[in-house]
């Protein structure tokens, strides 16, 4: 093995003078739990990853690829860390079907300027994107006409995630009821593997994998398995309306019986998503204090051709004051989408107010939802931990945020001792417990995937077999890989 200087030396001759750092102030933004890297390239396409990963793999250098640090607190601590890999400047469109419904893009691109680039092939966008201007300062959306496509995901920090990362993740929001997961929705891959091989899966139509879809394992694999380059979607067209409705109830039960009552419908809500007060309260977004005016919020977006948007609003207005609303109102079109994105960023805004914030995700049964969103607010209420909490209903997802400072260290051995209780209890009903936000400190004496189940034998060989040295991203996933 070289020494390091050697190593960056050479990878200064493959990537350029300007695409590899060592300087102490910028390692210090690509930080990863308590591991600083000790260097940071910025390749520019697929041939300059496989460079860098075939040295890495060449001298047994542990990688992390990093998009735009959205999703970096999730996973264990690196087992080590010597490259970052930032795919910042893969940050081009490579191919825009709108006619066949496809987009070919890089790992490095920015999801919301995905829909700003699809909105200017007519004249609407799917993200507000009056408030996400391009670098001229122009407005590249309006909503002139009804016409036009869009990349059906709904993922968390939708205006700074870049699609790489919501890949890696398989990160996905409310609106997964109707959209369902980001992956089922990528037609192909080229990626980076672990020995610095190019290779791809997958094509521009829907049915162009026969036997198994290897594309589908990078996705939600963290970086584990290689590095996303580029990827191929599948799109739709733009609802011809949106619309939101906003209920709020004084109590929980009324809460989850108008939601069961929607569900045993026929109608197809894009989300439905409960909220308590204080995740309501903290949502980034001006004329919505109806829908923290009670204990418990409802947000239902309805997306879809104009008689049955029509429709699904009379009928579940019915339904929410037959539960007992207190309040309701809706947001239409530019509102409905500004309310969503507002949905995404409050992970966001809740890790600036509280410096020790603990994040769960909570996979359940669909039909147990509101069982496990009661077993968590009784949890954090006994232990007077303040939380907010939030439901994908329908999905089976809940949210609990933790709202703590992190000072205290009786309180957050606290949290981690409450944690760690309910990890074990959803393990035994068939649900999961997954950290995704925690203070590095507390990391070990957390199980931040939880129990990985009957599937972690097989990731283990995949993992052995595509990585022996495991040299990507180190020890992050599920049970250590």
């Amino acid at each position: 093995m070289k020494n390091f200087e050697e190593i960056i030396n050479e990878l200064r001759e493959l990537l350029g003078q300007g695409s590899v750092t060592v300087e102490p102030d910028q390692l210090s933004q690509f930080r990863v739990d308590h591991l600083t890297p000790q260097a940071v390239v910025f390749p520019k396409n697929t041939r300059q990853v496989s460079d860098v990963v075939r040295l890495a793999h060449t001298n047994n250098l542990g990688v992390v690829p990093w998009g735009s640090g959205t999703q970096m607190t999730t996973g264990n601590p690196p087992k080590r860390l010597d490259l970052v890999l930032s795919t910042s400047r893969m940050n081009h469109i490579i191919d825009v079907d709108t006619a066949n419904l496809t987009i070919t893009v890089e790992a490095g691109v920015k999801f919301r300027d995905i829909q700003a680039r699809l909105a200017t092939q007519e004249d609407r966008c799917y993200l507000p994107l009056e408030d996400l201007a391009t670098e001229a300062d122009e407005v590249i959306c309006s909503d002139r006409s009804h016409s036009g496509s869009f990349l059906p995901m709904d993922p968390p920090q939708a205006d700074k995630a870049t699609i790489g990362g919501i890949i890696a993740t398989n990160a996905a929001g409310p609106r997964r009821l109707l959209y369902r997961l980001p992956r089922d929705l990528i037609l192909g891959v080229r990626m980076v593997a672990p020995t610095g091989d190019i290779v791809g899966s997958g094509g521009k139509t829907v049915k162009n994998v026969s036997g198994y879809d290897v594309s589908k394992l990078t996705v939600g694999s963290l970086g584990s398995l290689g590095v996303i380059c580029e990827m191929t979607f599948k799109l739709l067209p733009l609802p011809e309306k949106m619309e939101t409705l906003l209920f709020s109830f004084q109590s929980f039960d009324a809460a989850s019986a108008f939601v069961d009552q929607v569900f045993e419908t026929s109608l197809l809500p894009a989300a439905v998503e409960v909220l308590t007060e204080s995740a309501c309260s903290r949502l980034p977004m001006e004329g919505i204090s109806d829908l923290s005016a009670a204990p418990f919020g409802v947000a239902v977006a309805l997306e879809g051709f104009v008689p049955a948007v029509a429709r699904m609003s009379d009928e579940m207005t019915t339904m929410a004051k037959s539960q007992g609303a207190v309040t309701n109102n809706s947001l239409e079109d530019h509102r409905h989408q500004a309310f969503w994105l507002a949905v995404s960023k409050l992970g966001r805004i809740l890790e600036k107010e509280n410096p020790g914030l603990m994040t769960l995700k909570v996979n359940s049964p669909v039909s147990e939802w509101a069982t496990t969103f009661k077993a968590l607010e009784t949890a954090f209420s006994e232990a007077d931990l303040p939380c907010a909490l939030q439901a994908h209903a329908g999905n089976g997802a809940c949210l609990a945020s933790l709202l703590l400072d992190g000072k205290d260290d009786g309180v957050m051995e606290k949290a981690v001792g409450t944690v760690n209780r309910l990890s074990s209890l959803f393990s035994e009903t068939d649900g999961s417990l997954v950290v995704q936000t925690v203070p590095s400190r507390w990391k070990a004496q957390l199980n931040i995937w939880g129990n990985p189940g009957s599937a972690f034998p097989v990731m283990k060989r995949l993992k052995e077999k595509i990585d022996p040295l495991g040299i990507m991203n180190p020890g992050r996933f599920v049970g250590g890989l």
